[in-house]
């Protein structure tokens, strides 16, 4: 069989080799031979070597996956100091949740498993509901975005495999040990799916799918995957399913991976879900590790520590303010802060914030903020996972905030937006004792511009 050759370039007359003539034209001759082997061996070290920009920047498929050219390397920025990264920037919505590489296919880290499942015998996936899954992972996201007509088909497809019941587990166990994930958030139009990823979805499926072999494969994943996210996702489905059975092994789990993250495990990304579950589910247990975290995540720990569902974390934001070691610390700010917030419930909160205005020790920018709070602004981590309320809320007077240090993402809702009347009246209480007991300027404005932030509520004078 007769293949096409390959072409050279024979435009020009091939050069006649010329003789060196004389010692010092071969000395000439040796130095030229020696420049083009050195330079020849440079090339094939070179070729021998990965190119991991040309690699991560091509458009491939991967185990079924239609796989997204990934952005660009962020140009290096110049090193900051550690109030800089510990500050929130306020950005916008969709700042806050860029995802890195939208559309690439993302490994998902998993954590040691200290007692292996014991081995059962499994059922193999049919080849029909092996196709669904296979189909669900064949989104094309080549182009950056996806389409109605395309999301529409997706959740079609997500809804065909809710109809095989139990049948569809093998398959979608098949698929979650890969450990490889789809990410739809930041990608324009991906919230038109439903889901922030492929295996979001999937645990969605299994929740609704339900019976012991979907519960089986929840837990399962559940006590195997280091990705916040999914932590809190397969908790919430839990919950729901069997109220209160598996709190203790979603609390494990979450402690596990913020574990890893401290030790900069790679792939362990935006741990704000860790810090929810321990919101909602935590108690008197959890404070070690969350005072622990303060360095690394001083909004989500202090949120959390506000927030535990008896207030066991308040006296640990006590004796943080109280601290004559952190009397500047960005950390002691927060907490002054999240007291402010918690002051309505805790009246001890209220208390401490009065004992150190009357000891002159809060600083014009921690005022300013506790004022904003007193006013009625109050600080949410960035997604209600355990209220169903995924994304973001948005519309007047919600503010995003970025913090470098810890990748730290979260809002604040409009001033006296949720609070009740008996609440107005606690807090404007509370700004009369402090406007008693502090002369510092910046303090006196802010809590009278908080206290004319309250004035439309319900309260009485």
């Amino acid at each position: 069989m007769n293949r096409e050759r390959p072409k050279f370039d024979v435009s020009a007359p091939a050069a006649k080799p010329v003789e060196p003539r004389g010692k010092l034209a071969r000395y000439l001759a040796i130095l030229f031979i020696v420049i083009v082997l050195g330079g020849a061996w440079a090339f094939v070290k070179r070729s021998r070597e990965p190119n991991p920009t040309a690699e991560s920047s091509s458009t491939s498929s991967r185990n079924g996956f239609r796989l997204k050219k990934p952005s660009a390397s962020p140009a290096p920025t110049t090193a900051k100091s550690d109030g800089e990264t510990l500050t929130p920037v306020e950005v916008t919505s969709q700042q806050s949740t860029t995802t890195q590489n939208p559309g690439a296919v993302l490994a998902i880290p998993n954590r040691p498993v200290s007692v292996p499942e014991p081995a059962t015998a499994r059922t193999e996936p049919t080849p029909a509901t092996r196709q669904l899954v296979t189909s669900l992972t064949q989104i094309d996201l080549s182009r950056g975005a996806i389409t109605r007509e395309q999301a529409d088909q997706w959740k079609q497809g997500v809804q065909q495999l809710i109809q095989q019941g139990a049948a569809a587990v093998p398959a979608i166990r098949e698929f979650l040990e890969r450990n490889q994930d789809l990410r739809f958030d930041g990608v324009n139009g991906g919230d038109l799916t439903g889901y922030p990823s492929l295996r979001a979805g999937l645990f969605d499926t299994l929740q609704q799918i339900g019976g012991p072999e979907a519960l089986e494969l929840s837990l399962q994943t559940l006590r195997t995957t280091a990705d916040p996210l999914e932590i809190a996702l397969l908790a919430r489905n839990l919950e729901q399913q069997s109220p209160g059975q598996y709190r203790q092994d979603a609390l494990n789990a979450a402690r596990e991976t913020l574990a890893l993250a401290l030790q900069d495990k790679p792939n362990i990304r935006d741990v704000a879900p860790l810090f929810q579950l321990f919101q909602t589910y935590g108690d008197a247990n959890l404070l070690a590790e969350l005072q622990n975290s303060l360095p690394r995540w001083n909004y989500y720990a202090t949120m959390a520590l506000a927030g535990l569902p008896g207030g066991e974390g308040i006296p640990t934001l006590i004796r943080e303010v109280q601290d004559p070691a952190a009397a500047s610390s960005t950390t002691r700010n927060v907490a002054l802060q999240m007291l402010a917030q918690g002051s309505a419930q805790y009246p001890e909160a209220g208390a401490a914030l009065v004992a150190q205005a009357r000891l002159n020790q809060i600083s014009d920018y921690a005022w300013r903020q506790i004022a904003w709070i007193l006013g009625g602004d109050q600080y949410q981590f960035g997604s209600q996972l355990f209220d169903n309320k995924l994304p973001p809320p948005t519309g007047p007077g919600v503010r995003t905030y970025h913090i470098e240090a810890g990748n730290q993402n979260f809002y604040t809702t409009p001033a006296g937006a949720n609070l009740s009347a008996d609440q107005i009246n606690q807090r404007r209480a509370l700004i009369d004792q402090l406007l008693g007991v502090t002369s510092n300027p910046t303090a006196v404005q802010g809590l009278q511009s908080a206290r004319a932030l309250l004035s439309g509520g319900q309260a009485q004078n």
